[in-house]
This record gives structure tokens, C-alpha cells and sequence, in this order.
């Protein structure tokens, strides 16, 4: 697998956590994520499994947005495929789109039933791009023409957000709409509206993140250990939590870990066996 992320420059860069380019087999099970991202595929088609035994697919040609997932996806591409991914952060989507984003969670939407005709061109300019300076130059400019600067997220679900994606947050939901003086409803609204998902969701989803970065690089007899860290009430919930996301339990997608070694840089991605 070739792997290259990019860092965009300001004001990018409060919105998107990085731009990606893939090249590899792309056949695997996709684990949920905090934000959503877009997706310019250079070559081949992309299939989206609607089972798990990877025979029933959608398929994909060109490019398409991927809402926030808040379980597996099973994907594959028909060959060896090339994508950019524009990977938002958590609440960084909504300024480049004109819907909410609970509209897109749980779901892949073509590009163009969104962007128009500017992802085609956008598509055909990355197409012809000869190297990667100029992929991730043409890309930015596709993000700077759809950057929608009035419509910020509300800055009381920016601090929410800010302390319910800490590590181990102190304060319950029900604490944080104190502290702002929000409705809890209010708030879950707003979080469907600028992140695609509610606020407890979104709590879980992180918690996934971490989980997924740290035991990537922890052999199966520390798990209970991880657990522990992630103020996990017990390990049964730790698991039943993680199998939600994935799948799996927790020991065995460390054992996935020692047989694709890629899972330590993109842990968010299962190659199929």
C-alpha cells in the first residue's frame, strides 16, 4: 500500500484533518470514524458491500461523500485503486456542504448529486495530475471553492464537542449543558445538524478512535490494561463496545494487527483475508 497525507494550509486547516492518497488493494471492512470525508477515486470502480459476506454491492465510479459511519462498512475496488480522501475533522464538514450532515450519516452519496458538474472537473484535473504536489493543490482549490464561511458551527457545541472528544472527559452530558446553558435536545439537534450524529454518539465514536490507535500497538494479554485507560467500567463492556464498532472483539483484531501490519498506520481500515 503507498500512503501520503497532506496537511492543507489556512483556513483549510480548521476544517480538514489532512488529505490522503491511497494506492493499494483496497478490499477490506471500514471502521467507523469522528468526521466525514470525501472521496475522488482515479481508478477502477469502488464497490460498498451491503452484507458481510461481501457479495451484495453498490458500486461507485467516480467519487462520493461519506457521511459520518457509525458502523462497518464493507468495501472493495476492482482493481488496484488510487484515491484522494479528504478526511474533515469533526465539525468541519458542514461548511463545504448545504445539507445537515444527518443526511449523509450511514451513507455513501455520489459526489455529483452534491457538487454538480465541479466534481467531474475536479476529477478529471486530478485524472491528468502528474504528481502528488499537483493532486493535493488541485484538491485544496476544490475545497477553497466550496468553503461556505457563514455557516460556522454554534460555538456552544464547539466547546461541547472540544470536551466530550478529551481523552477521558470529566463532565457528563448532562454537566455540559449546565455549564452553556443548552437544552440537552437543543444541543443533540445541533450535533445531528454540524456532525451528523448525537452528542453521546459522538462520545462513543471517540472513545472508539482511541481505543483503535492504542491497542494497535498492544499485544492481546495488555488489553485489559487498555480497558483500564479508557475508564472502561469493566472489560465485558470494553468488548461489547468494541464489537459494535467492528465486529470483532478486541483480541481478535489484535491478531489482525500482527497479520497486516498496515492496521498500525491506517488501524481504521481491515484488509479482507
Amino acid at each position: 500500500m503507498i500512503f501520503q497525507k497532506h496537511i492543507p494550509k489556512f483556513p483549510l486547516d480548521h476544517y480538514v484533518d489532512s488529505i490522503i492518497y491511497i494506492e493499494g488493494n483496497n478490499k477490506g471492512t471500514g471502521l467507523p470514524k469522528t468526521a466525514m470525508s470525501l472521496v475522488f477515486n482515479l481508478e477502477d470502480n469502488f464497490k460498498l458491500f451491503v452484507d458481510n459476506s461481501f457479495t451484495n454491492s453498490i458500486d461507485y465510479k467516480k467519487h462520493w461523500v461519506a457521511g459520518l459511519q457509525t458502523k462497518p462498512t464493507n468495501v472493495s475496488s476492482y482493481g488496484n485503486s488510487k484515491m484522494i480522501v479528504i478526511q474533515f475533522k469533526t465539525l468541519g464538514a458542514f461548511v463545504f456542504l448545504n445539507d445537515p450532515l444527518h443526511y449523509y450519516t450511514d451513507h455513501y452519496i455520489p459526489l455529483d448529486q452534491v457538487f454538480h458538474a465541479d466534481a467531474d472537473d475536479t476529477w478529471e484535473q486530478l485524472k491528468e495530475a502528474n504528481t502528488m504536489v499537483e493532486k493535493f493543490l488541485i484538491t485544496e482549490n476544490f475545497l477553497y471553492r466550496k468553503l461556505l464561511t457563514n455557516k460556522l458551527p454554534n460555538p456552544k457545541l464547539i466547546n461541547t464537542v472540544e470536551i466530550l472528544c478529551q481523552k477521558n472527559p470529566e463532565l457528563s452530558i448532562s454537566d455540559l449543558c449546565k455549564q452553556f446553558n443548552i437544552s440537552r435536545k437543543h444541543l443533540n439537534y445541533l450535533a445531528k445538524e454540524y456532525a451528523g450524529v448525537s452528542p453521546k454518539m459522538l462520545q462513543s465514536l471517540h472513545r472508539f478512535q482511541n481505543t483503535l490507535k492504542i491497542i494497535s500497538k498492544t499485544k492481546t494479554e495488555k488489553l485489559t490494561d487498555v480497558a483500564y485507560e479508557l475508564s472502561y467500567f469493566d472489560q465485558s463492556h470494553f468488548n461489547n463496545d468494541f464489537k459494535r464498532f467492528t465486529d470483532l472483539k478486541p483480541t481478535e483484531y489484535v491478531k489482525k494487527v500482527l497479520l497486516n501490519p498496515t492496521l498500525k498506520i491506517v488501524p481504521h481500515f481491515i484488509p479482507f483475508q
